[in-house]
């Protein structure tokens, strides 16, 4: 405060706001961290923001077929989604904003980084905790904040 009781005015630029455009996350296998690193779209990177205007036209589109049906006086009975495909969403949504990993041996074999590759592996069941773990680090909070998106 100054001398006026006027509270002193706080400045910064408006880049320390955004959230980072990348983050990291060291897989951990049985509870032990690797030196495996993914590395995840943040959410003002292009490949996020594609995501979040995907997403949205898919929830637009179900609006409009739920307003058709009340106009046009049909019920309107929403689509059923199996396990499977939940999984199969949520895999897409992970996939989508993974944008690579260092290099990886797997059973004796490299494997690369590809789209293809990581919606193959959180798909298999038996995978199923680097599948919580990159769910959790997309919906952690802190996970895209300047600070702690390098660590």
């Amino acid at each position: 405060m100054t001398n006026d009781t006027t509270p002193a005015v706080t400045e910064f630029g408006a880049g320390a706001l955004d959230s980072a455009d990348e983050a990291r996350m060291t897989v951990s296998i049985g509870g032990k961290l690797t030196t495996w690193v993914w590395t995840f779209a943040g959410p003002g990177h292009p490949k996020s923001i594609e995501q979040g205007n995907r997403i949205s036209r898919e929830k637009l589109h179900d609006s409009r077929m739920k307003e058709q049906a009340r106009v046009n006086g049909k019920k309107w009975v929403e689509p059923e989604e199996s396990v499977d495909e939940a999984r199969a969403r949520n895999v897409r949504m992970i996939a989508e904003r993974v944008l690579g990993w260092t290099p990886v041996r797997i059973d004796g074999e490299d494997l690369a980084f590809s789209t293809e590759n990581v919606t193959k592996l959180l798909l298999d069941p038996r995978k199923i905790d680097i599948y919580l773990q990159a769910l959790e680090f997309l919906g952690g909070e802190r996970s895209f904040t300047k600070s702690s998106a390098t660590g």
